[in-house]
């Protein structure tokens, strides 16, 4: 399994990098995590629709789906594409779709005519290709779900989405070969005390610690902080990457005494 950051920004534009937007490559299989803003420009550069096997979105912030709308503008503009592409979404996402399809001037079912628009149960696993995947609730300011993609071979990919301190993540995470987390915040303090809605990179931390996943990638962040948060955890090796657009990473399964390298590393005890 292969993963490919498009984009690691959060909601604000970066100057040099999209929103949330992640490649996930398997056998002949590719599955977009998010579509946030500036992704499809660098997904065709990746990808050649047709080779798409799905697009997962987490949930219904404009840094996560906006632009599936400029995706639809890839298919054909009158008759059903011959193979519409699947694209799972939370519960109610359907609705939101309606709303975008009004918002740009179009008509109604726009994006029907070239996606297979689904609103996933969070209680169910989808199987797409040879990939099984299974959501992760979040701790946002909407319902929010991350998403954890298993392909045959036992090598798990979890992706946190927008999530704030969340022990249903941790347990999610346990173990997985890589963990995307983000780091919306520069600290805790910036965030709503009461009703959370993102990480700090030390709440990142303090996740993989606990869930020892075997690498930690930390996403969704302002660009101006990634010198800062390089710095931050350049102690703990290749355990913890700071993500940047383009970025690959291959995602192998646990070999013998490898396991939750990461969060053994993030508590200092590598």
């Amino acid at each position: 399994m292969r993963l490919t950051v498009l984009g690691c920004g959060p909601a604000a534009p970066q100057p040099d990098t999209p929103a949330s937007g992640l490649l996930v490559q398997s056998g002949s299989g590719a599955i977009l995590l998010d579509c946030g803003q500036g992704v499809a420009a660098r997904l065709v550069k990746r990808v050649r629709l047709n080779q798409l096997s799905a697009i997962v979105i987490g949930h219904m912030h404009a840094d996560h789906y906006i632009d599936l709308s400029a995706l639809r503008y890839r298919f054909p503009w009158g008759d059903r594409a011959q193979a519409r592409l699947p694209v799972y979404l939370p519960p109610g996402g359907r609705t939101h779709i309606g709303l975008l399809a009004a918002a740009i001037s179009e008509r109604p079912g726009f994006f029907d005519d070239a996606f297979d628009l689904q609103e996933f149960d969070p209680a169910s696993n989808i199987v797409v290709g040879e990939a099984i995947l299974t959501f992760v609730p979040g701790r946002h300011y909407v319902p929010a779900w991350g998403v954890s993609v298993t392909e045959p071979g036992g090598s798990r990919l979890v992706y946190a989405g927008d999530t704030g301190p969340n022990p249903e993540l941790v347990a999610a995470a346990s173990g997985a070969d890589l963990l995307v987390c983000e780091a919306t915040l520069g600290s805790a303090a910036e965030d709503d005390p009461v009703h959370r809605g993102h990480l700090s990179l030390e709440e990142t931390l303090e996740v993989a610690r606990q869930a020892q996943p075997r690498q930690l990638l930390v996403t969704h962040y302002p660009s101006t902080r990634r010198r800062s948060m390089t710095q931050q955890v350049a102690t703990l090796g290749s355990a913890v990457v700071i993500a940047r657009p383009d970025l690959v990473l291959d995602v192998a399964g646990p070999r013998a005494g490898a396991a939750g390298a990461a969060g053994r590393d993030c508590a200092g005890r590598g």
